[in-house]
């Protein structure tokens, strides 16, 4: 399996960054962390899942 780091622009301006294993065989996929970026006026928030066992 390979570790895979995703990150994206949502429509809504936030950002959203996803790591994960992918299995290069079957595709299947196991998403480790998520983080997710948003802009509030002068401030940013910073939303973390965590995946803490399988």
């Amino acid at each position: 399996m390979y570790l895979v780091e995703e990150s994206e622009r949502m429509s809504d301006g936030s950002h959203r960054i996803t790591f994960y294993y992918r299995c290069p065989v079957c595709g299947y996929r196991i998403t480790i962390e998520e983080i997710i970026i948003e802009n509030s006026g002068p401030n940013i928030i910073v939303k973390r899942n965590l995946r803490l066992s399988p």
